[in-house]
């Protein structure tokens, strides 16, 4: 009788060290609870989907060490994605990873429709025209009678060109060669490609969704007008984005040549079939920028959701055209144009534009 007692207990002796040492055994399998397992950790387990906002993935090993950049990060089980991934659709995802052979837990990210914008989306159009440029009516009454109705499209007037023109913009041949302007009239939507004069390619541009808002203010002191451009983001993105910002002066009366006249053989129907239509006003002349042309580039660091980022400017009234003319523009007729860009190429598009007056203070809206 003992000694068949003492069989049992070293029977159940060895079974429990058997399981112990079975548990401690390093499988790789996430079914049996192994040690080895990757953990997966996201910023955010929910998140909108609307271009820009990324979660970022961090896996660590059993020991807590960041191993994200030895390992694979899929998507489904099957699609590689970077460790900050920005979804490209709704749905409920398991994110996991691999290292070798060795697999991770699974996470689960929500990627939600995105809620509306805080901001309203704006538009710009940079209106490359001369005063010499018969045909360019036709671009400027578009505008002018689009503009009564859909107050948020902002139009610049970059004088250009061969002809004479006493208001040409000192670097406008720098715009020629990234959206391939090979003549007049000539107009950029969105710092993205040449507007094809379509009414509804202006009202498809008014109906993007805002990832940001702009705020100007300024004052005018003697010949120098200083102020603040804050950009807000509503998101947060690893895009790259710049800052342009400029003057421009209104009520610049110079005569206009106008094609669309008998002289011409047009029958007249722009602004009465006159040539040069004298006193025209020439308005949102661009007449510098304190940025770059293309922008300055916004630290990736302030693009991060309800973050204001600051840009103080000082900017005199007196210039040179591109012709070496000098000119001072009359402050009280100026107004401050500002709008953040896609920084990765001259022609990336745009994000969002605003305008105020020179003196006048224009909030996020």
């Amino acid at each position: 009788m003992k000694r068949i007692a003492l069989l049992s207990l070293i029977s159940v002796s060895m079974m429990v060290q058997f399981s112990a040492c079975k548990k401690s055994n390093p499988t790789g399998d996430t079914t049996g609870g192994s040690t080895d397992t990757l953990r997966v950790s996201l910023s955010t387990s929910r998140i909108e989907y609307n271009g820009f906002d990324y979660v970022a993935i961090t896996v660590t090993d059993k020991a807590g060490t960041d191993v994200t950049t030895s390992c694979s990060i899929l998507l489904n089980g099957s699609t590689a994605i970077s460790p900050k991934y920005v979804p490209t659709a709704m749905g409920n995802f398991a994110i996991t990873a691999k290292r070798g052979s060795q697999p991770s837990e699974s996470k689960t990210l929500s990627v939600v429709t995105k809620s509306a914008s805080p901001f309203t989306q704006k538009a710009l159009i940079e209106d490359l025209t001369g005063a010499w440029c018969g045909f360019c009516t036709r671009v400027y009454d578009k505008l002018d009678r689009y503009k009564a109705n859909n107050p948020n499209l902002i139009s610049l007037g970059v004088h250009a060109g061969s002809g004479t023109d006493p208001f040409k913009f000192q670097y406008y041949t720098n715009y020629l060669t990234p959206f391939q302007i090979g003549g007049y009239p000539a107009a950029v939507l969105n710092r993205k490609a040449e507007w094809s004069e379509s009414t509804s390619e202006l009202d498809a541009a008014l109906q993007n969704w805002a990832p940001l808002g702009l705020a100007i203010s300024s004052t005018l002191n003697g010949g120098t007008v200083t102020g603040t451009v804050k950009v807000k983001s509503n998101v947060n993105t690893l895009k790259s984005m710049k800052v342009v910002i400029g003057l421009v002066e209104n009520g610049l009366v110079y005569p206009q040549v106008n094609y669309y006249s008998p002289q011409y053989g047009y029958t007249p129907y722009l602004y009465g079939g006159v040539s040069p239509v004298a006193n025209f006003e020439h308005n949102y002349v661009l007449r510098k920028t304190f940025t770059n042309l293309f922008g300055d580039a916004i630290p990736q660091a302030q693009l991060t959701k309800d973050n204001i980022y600051e840009i103080p400017f000082s900017m005199t009234l007196t210039g040179v055209t591109y012709g070496g003319t000098s000119y001072t523009a009359v402050g009280a007729n100026c107004g401050i144009v500002a709008y953040v860009v896609d920084g990765s190429a001259q022609n990336g598009g745009l994000y969002n534009v605003q305008y105020a007056a020179v003196g006048a203070t224009k909030n996020f809206d």
